[in-house]
């Protein structure tokens, strides 16, 4: 059997001004566009949304068919220009778990929740974490921050 090649890119974004973030995600499978997923929060942050397009992607791989769980030759890339995120997940966290998520200076880690969601979804699929370059013509890349964008401006529509 073929393994079958998923490749999620996600993005967020944030509108200072308005105070409103937006996320995008879209998830190929086998080079093919297969799902684009989108969303906006207020009072919220850049980081908060990055996290929730990578939950929210991720949370979309049980819908794939056939199901991961009886295809073990499923391999999954994530892509993201969130270098926060790749560092975050592969050097920081084991450390917030050990000093109960507080940083060094005294301050609570923020988005917890999400950091943990994040970490299992990527342990439970698997998931190999790709940095890309924001902003520089990648298809998958540029498709994730447009849906993030286009949830802010179009939330009212």
């Amino acid at each position: 059997m073929k393994a079958i090649q998923i490749h999620l890119y996600s993005d967020g974004g944030y509108f200072e001004k308005q105070n409103i973030g937006g996320w995008g995600a879209v998830i190929f499978k086998n080079n093919q566009e297969y799902m684009r997923l989108s969303g906006w929060q207020k009072i919220t942050s850049s980081l908060e949304m990055e996290l929730t397009a990578a939950c929210n992607a991720l949370h979309q791989l049980k819908k794939i068919s056939p199901p991961l769980s009886s295809a073990p030759s499923f391999h999954i890339t994530l892509f993201t220009d969130s270098r926060i995120l790749i560092e975050g997940l592969q050097y920081k966290i084991q450390l917030w778990r050990q000093h109960h998520w507080v940083h060094k200076s005294g301050n609570l880690v923020k988005y917890q929740a999400l950091w943990e969601t994040l970490d299992q979804l990527t342990q439970e699929h698997n998931v190999t974490w790709q940095w890309v370059k924001g902003h520089n013509g990648d298809l998958g890349n540029e498709l994730a921050d447009q849906l993030a964008r286009e949830a802010i401006t179009e939330r009212n529509a």
